[in-house]
C-alpha cells in the first residue's frame, strides 16, 4: 500500500543506480526511482486515511483483498456538502459514484479526462501522444488492473526477512517516539488488530475485543474516528451497551449473530440475525446487545470520535452496579432481594456466557 501526502517528500529511494553526473556548475544525481512511503498490510490492519491523500494499494498475496472504507461525512474537513467526493488520477469508474444524492449516475473518468491533452503535455513535459494515455480515454479495466510482469517498488523486507540486529534494536527501544515521527508526513497510520494478545477484553472460552483509538495511533486525533476488532464464540455475548459519545458502523467479517438494537425511547429498532458481509448503523446513545449464534463470530466497528467511550447496562462496570440498592428496588418496584441479584450477579465486565441456568430469560412462576 502506498499514499502520497501532499508536500511530503520522497522518502523512499532507489540509488542502486546512483551515478554522479556533472551539468555546468551543478551536480545532478541519477536515481532509478523515488517516492513516497510504501507499507506492508494484512489482514486485521486498520488504516486511517487522512484528508486529499492519494492512495494505492497492490495485492501481492494468494487471497483476494477485502478493504471496508468508512467515509465521516460529518466531519468538519468536509466542507462541500454531505456526499463523499473521491476522485481517481488512473483509471475510471464505469458505474459511476452511486452514492451522490440529487445528480445523475454517469461513468466517473479520471481527473486527467477533463483538462486538455496539450496542457497536460505542458504541464508535465511530455509528447501529446503520452498526454492522451493519461486521460486513459479507451480504457475500460475499471479502478482495479492486472499488473504486467514484475511488481517492483521500493519498500523495506517484511519483519521475518529484516537482519536480526535490526529488530533487536526495534525491541531494545520499542516505539517510543522523538517526535519526528509524528509529523504529518511520517506520522504512523497502520495498525493491527487482529491479534488476540494485544486485546482489551479476553476470555478464552468466550472471545477477544480489541480497540483502536488516538491512543495507540495518534493520527487518529487528526481524523477523529477511531475502530474495534471483536472475535466471540458460539453462544457468547457482549453484554447491553451505548456509545456515549460516537455513532457506530459494525460490519459483519465472518460468523453469525443475534443482535437487538434500542432506541432512546426504548423501543427495539432492530432485531435480527446478521452474518459475513452486513453492515449495521449504531447511532449514539442506542443500545445494542450481540450474541454470536455460529462458531465464531466476528466484526469491525468503526467510530466517529477518536476516543469513543462506552457504557454498559450489565456488569461489574455497568450504570447498575453503580447505583444504591434502594434506587433499584423502587425504581423498578421490585424487591431488595431481585434488587441485589439485579445489581450483583453479572460479574463480567464486557463478555459473558448468554446461555445460563435454565432459570434464566425465563417467566417467574409465582409460589401457591
Amino acid at each position: 500500500m502506498g499514499k502520497v501526502i501532499p508536500g511530503c517528500a520522497e522518502t523512499f529511494q532507489d540509488s542502486s543506480e546512483f551515478q554522479p553526473r556533472f551539468e555546468g556548475q551543478g551536480q545532478s544525481q541519477r536515481f532509478r526511482d523515488m517516492h513516497q512511503k510504501v507499507e506492508h498490510i494484512r489482514s486485521g490492519d486498520t488504516i486511517a486515511t487522512t484528508p486529499g491523500v492519494a492512495q494505492w494499494f497492490y495485492n501481492d498475496g494468494q487471497e483476494p483483498l477485502v478493504i471496508v472504507s468508512v467515509f465521516d461525512l460529518a466531519s468538519h474537513q468536509n466542507q462541500l456538502d454531505r456526499n463523499p467526493r473521491p476522485f481517481y488520477l488512473a483509471g475510471n469508474n464505469p458505474q459511476g459514484q452511486v452514492w451522490l444524492q440529487g445528480r445523475e449516475q454517469q461513468p466517473q473518468k479520471n481527473i486527467f479526462n477533463g483538462f486538455g491533452p496539450e496542457v497536460i503535455a505542458q504541464a508535465l513535459k511530455i509528447d501529446l501522444q503520452t498526454a492522451q494515455q493519461l486521460q486513459n480515454q479507451d480504457d475500460n479495466r475499471g479502478n482495479i488492473v492486472r499488473v504486467q510482469g514484475p511488481f517492483g517498488v521500493i519498500r523495506p523486507p517484511l519483519r521475518g526477512q529484516r537482519p536480526q540486529e535490526e529488530e533487536e534494536e526495534e525491541g531494545r527501544h520499542g516505539r517510543h517516539g522523538n517526535g519526528l515521527e509524528e509529523t504529518i508526513c511520517s506520522a504512523r497510520c497502520t495498525d493491527n488488530l487482529d491479534d488476540p494478545s494485544r486485546a482489551d477484553v479476553y476470555k478464552p472460552q468466550l472471545g477477544y475485543i480489541s480497540t483502536l483509538n488516538s491512543y495507540d495511533l495518534p493520527i487518529l486525533r487528526f481524523i477523529r474516528l477511531s475502530a474495534l476488532r471483536g472475535s466471540i464464540r458460539q453462544n457468547a455475548m457482549v453484554l447491553p451497551q451505548w456509545n456515549a459519545n460516537a455513532n457506530a458502523i459494525l460490519y459483519v467479517t465472518d460468523g453469525e449473530a443475534q443482535i437487538q438494537i434500542v432506541n432512546d425511547n426504548g423501543n427495539r429498532v432492530f432485531d435480527g440475525q446478521v452474518s459475513q458481509g452486513q453492515l449495521i448503523a449504531v447511532p449514539q446513545g442506542f443500545s445494542v446487545v450481540k450474541r454470536a449464534t455460529s462458531n465464531r463470530f466476528q466484526w469491525v466497528e468503526f467510530k466517529t470520535n477518536a476516543n469513543a467511550q462506552i457504557n454498559t447496562l450489565a456488569g461489574r462496570t455497568s450504570v447498575l452496579r453503580g447505583l444504591p440498592l434502594e434506587v433499584i428496588t423502587n425504581g423498578f418496584q421490585i424487591s431488595p432481594e431481585e434488587a441485589r441479584r439485579v445489581k450483583f450477579n453479572t460479574l463480567e465486565t464486557t463478555l459473558t456466557h448468554s446461555s445460563g441456568p435454565a432459570s434464566y430469560g425465563r417467566p417467574r412462576v409465582a409460589a401457591a
